[in-house]
């Protein structure tokens, strides 16, 4: 007997596996040379990658309320909170600002049959996490156009199109079949 698997599971799998390598690496990632002051003199350099930093608690932020949603609508074991650092918004509310994104991760591969069930996952969740994954790629220099795209711009410099027009072309050819 052959079991079906719904093939978003797989496609859910690779995204939290992305975004976990992604919060694991930004932090470490190549930092970028920032001029300015740092206590050494006017003359002196500051490395830093914040925006590393950054996109990586973004991560983490944004996968712990994922989960405790999923948690709470299908009656799973929540996340433990030790896994993650909290701070107060004005409004009362706590959210989470970083923490161990692996076991996060972890979480959500171990219960990905249920996320992709949800009614909210495709119109909510996917397009959240996608833009998270190409925020992290753009970041990383991993992100490439689409082939597409790039056949696109270069028909239109060679035509001397607008890619707008180029666009309209491509859209046609589509359709055409």
């Amino acid at each position: 007997m052959r079991v079906m698997v719904d093939p978003r599971v797989n496609q859910f799998l690779g995204m939290v596996n992305d975004l976990e390598e992604a919060a694991r690496v930004l932090p470490r990632w190549p930092k970028r040379k920032v001029e300015g002051p740092s206590g050494g003199g006017s003359g002196s350099a500051v490395l830093v990658n914040v925006s590393g930093l950054d996109l990586a608690r973004e991560i983490h932020a944004v996968l712990v309320p994922w989960c405790d949603l999923a948690a709470e609508e299908c009656g799973l074991e929540e996340l433990d909170p030790a896994w993650s650092s909290w701070t107060r918004t004005p409004s009362g509310a706590w959210v989470a600002t970083g923490g161990n994104t692996a076991e996060v991760a972890r979480w959500l591969r171990s219960n990905a049959g249920f996320v992709v069930a949800r009614a909210w996952y495709v119109d909510e969740m996917w397009p959240e996490l996608f833009e998270l994954r190409r925020k992290a790629r753009g970041l990383m220099g991993l992100w490439r156009p689409s082939r597409s795209m790039r056949d696109l711009v270069i028909e239109a410099a060679t035509s001397g199109g607008t890619l707008e027009e180029m666009r309209e072309v491509a859209r046609a050819r589509r359709t055409e079949g």
